[in-house]
């Protein structure tokens, strides 16, 4: 790996440590974007280099994945044990914030892969779906601070009126970590935990170690 960084650093004119910096940050964070702040630069280079960190990934038992068109890039892990176990709540938020994807995609409210929302809609549908009261404000920070560092969500200003009403954006991420098998069992949901085997085969597919779920 070390012949190939240093072709890849020479063709492009760019340090090593430039490599080694975003494969660091994927490594850290899993997913990058080009349209957020601070993460472009790393986007750039996995696009333009795809190989080299296909290469590198796979040999840490990884797999690239970009999406050009939505401007999207990470790793995700091969091996069913690298995958984190969600609590049910995390796992309820999770599937409530695909379904508000999901309907914003079909009315055409979508910017760049991206699409806007708020705490206060997640937290309504979360009750109107799961028929469940919701997380404590706490706990409900714990989960958006989890699904943050993941990549599926962007949190943003509180609103004016309202300062625990904070501004989010759902990217792209949450379809790659949310089947559409199980999209369907949170339509029939009927107050019963949910398996969270299933959703961890595919979905929650990240880097490193979690909880097992409750």
């Amino acid at each position: 790996m070390l012949r190939e960084l240093k072709k890849a650093a020479e063709e492009s004119g760019k340090d090593p440590q430039e490599f080694q910096q975003t494969a660091n940050y994927l490594l850290a964070n899993q997913f990058v974007s080009a349209f957020k702040h601070g993460q472009r630069r790393h986007f750039l280079l996995v696009e333009m280099y795809q190989q080299y960190f296909a290469n590198l990934f796979d040999a840490l038992g990884m797999k690239l994945y970009v999406n050009e068109n939505e401007r999207l890039a990470g790793v995700l892990p091969v091996e069913k044990e690298a995958f984190v176990r969600l609590k049910t709540d995390e796992t309820l938020i999770l599937l409530v914030l695909r379904q508000v994807y999901e309907e914003k995609i079909e009315n055409f409210e979508v910017d760049n892969g991206f699409v806007a929302t708020n705490t206060l809609t997640v937290l309504e549908r979360y009750v109107q779906l799961v028929k469940r009261e919701i997380p404590s404000e706490t706990r409900f920070k714990e989960i958006l601070s989890l699904f943050s560092k993941h990549g599926v969500i962007i949190r943003g200003k509180a609103y004016e009126e309202d300062a625990k009403n904070l501004m989010i954006n759902i990217t792209p991420v949450v379809r790659l970590i949310v089947t559409e098998a199980y999209l369907r069992q949170l339509e029939n949901f009927n107050g019963v935990d949910p398996d969270e085997d299933e959703v961890v085969d595919e979905e929650m597919e990240t880097t490193e170690s979690g909880t097992e779920a409750q």
